[in-house]
């Protein structure tokens, strides 16, 4: 069954895209864990591209994969043009990534190519059912153009990254740290980017109860943003100087900026009084990409901030405060929206009206679901400032805890989907007074 125009997928459809991708936390955290000294001096060692591989891939992308294809057909009017082909896709990316984080970790460039063909074909499964789903380049709606320029970004990704899986087994070029930090923001500022502004210039407004207005730079910080994503990519793959990379880095802080103070006032003229899971999440990754933002341009200028701090720790940094914190943070605080939606749509919906069915907010444990997102901060807070400190110590720390937080982040989904809450029947009526 293809579900129509405004009709939810099933619930049985998008949930395991949800339930697998906080595994691709755990083994992010796991691959950081352990780490070897060689990752505070180099953001390219096997363990470290595995992590990264492991929580973009993974954890990221599986949860915007499947937020997608249950918001297009509700939100947007589109449709899925396959179920069949999702289900194939999912075990594909599965597969895909697992092969390339195992393969990353232990080097074993042979498996890394097969690895990088399966996930390529599971991103151009998921193309398919998401340029129906969103009714690609359809007018009329802010978000959906956020959405489908990502989508353009996901094929110039995977491209790239199935280009250098194979040049890295047949030796066909060099992989300089230019060309890994080209390929790397294709994905995190062009697709996960992109997307995560693009939703949340939807969601925030709605979950929070804000007004509905235009966005001051909502128009302006989409074309910004893929310029200079495709102008950094451009200038880092010929390893520029300090100078040319200092513009190209400013060209994305400029973008960031932006969207945060769109968000910012969004959050600020909120009818809730107080903050829900979703938006203290969101203040979360406000702070998280204003550090990366910062870390980010400091790092760009390829120089020491002291004799002890250098340059390849402050781009690990940023890279955990960006994926982990920014984009992370963003996405368990929709993930805990979005998920008991989907499970009450699907199965209690069809009972409502004729018994007592739960409300949304009794489905979710909330003291897990923010113990998840505390969670979360903490490891982010810490392998940041263990990157940038130089502590392999506390970089292990960090990974266990992303550990903690990945599985506290299934187990808070999983008992979204398994719970059925106890509902009081309604009282019966009083009984008339018989008059004499």
């Amino acid at each position: 069954m293809t579900p129509g125009a405004r009709e939810s997928p099933p619930m049985g459809l998008i949930l395991p895209f949800f339930l697998v991708a906080p595994l691709g936390l755990i083994a992010a955290g796991v691959m950081l864990a352990l780490a070897d000294r060689d990752s505070l001096t180099s953001v390219t060692t096997p363990k470290l591209l595995a992590a990264t591989h492991a929580a973009a891939l993974g954890w990221l992308t599986l949860s915007i994969m499947g937020a997608l294809f249950q918001l297009g057909p509700v939100i947007f009017g589109g449709r899925l043009l396959s179920t069949r082909l999702i289900r194939l896709q999912l075990v594909l990316h599965i597969a895909g990534v697992s092969v390339m984080v195992v393969s990353f970790g232990a080097w074993r460039t042979e498996t890394l190519a097969l690895g990088g063909l399966a996930t390529s074909a599971s991103f151009a499964l998921f193309l398919l059912n998401a340029a129906f789903a969103v009714r690609w380049f359809a007018r009329g709606s802010l978000t959906r153009n956020y959405i489908s320029t990502a989508l353009v970004f996901v094929v110039a990704t995977a491209s790239l990254g199935l280009t250098y899986a194979m040049a890295l087994h047949h030796g066909w070029f060099p992989l300089t740290a230019g060309r890994v930090a080209a390929h790397a923001h294709l994905g995190l500022a062009g697709f996960l980017a992109l997307t995560l502004m693009g939703v949340s210039y939807q969601l925030v407004p709605m979950f929070q109860l804000s007004p509905h207005g235009e966005p001051r730079f909502g128009r302006v910080v989409l074309p910004w943003m893929a310029v200079a994503t495709v102008i950094f990519a451009a200038v880092m793959s010929a390893s520029p100087g300090p100078p040319v990379r200092l513009f190209a880095a400013g060209l994305l802080a400029c973008g960031a900026v932006m969207w945060i103070v769109d968000t910012s006032g969004t959050i600020q003229h909120r009818a809730k009084r107080t903050f829900d899971i979703q938006g203290r999440a969101t203040i979360l990754s406000l702070m998280f990409l204003v550090l990366a933002v910062i870390l980010g341009f400091v790092a760009a200028s390829g120089r020491p901030v002291n004799l002890a701090v250098y340059h390849q720790r402050l781009q690990l940094g940023y890279a955990i405060l960006a994926i982990g914190g920014w984009a992370g943070a963003t996405l368990v605080g929709n993930s805990f929206k979005i998920v008991p939606f989907l499970v009450w749509n699907g199965r209690f919906r069809p009972l409502a009206g004729r018994q007592p069915v739960p409300t949304l907010a009794q489905l979710l444990n909330v003291r897990l679901a923010n113990l998840t997102l505390w969670c979360l901060t903490a490891a982010v807070c810490v392998g940041a400032a263990s990157a940038v400190a130089g502590s392999l110590a506390g970089l292990h720390l960090a990974g266990l805890m992303f550990v903690a937080a990945g599985a506290l982040h299934f187990a808070t989904q999983a008992l979204v989907a398994a719970r059925r809450p106890a509902v009081p029947s309604p009282s019966p009526a009083p009984p008339e007074r018989i008059l004499t």
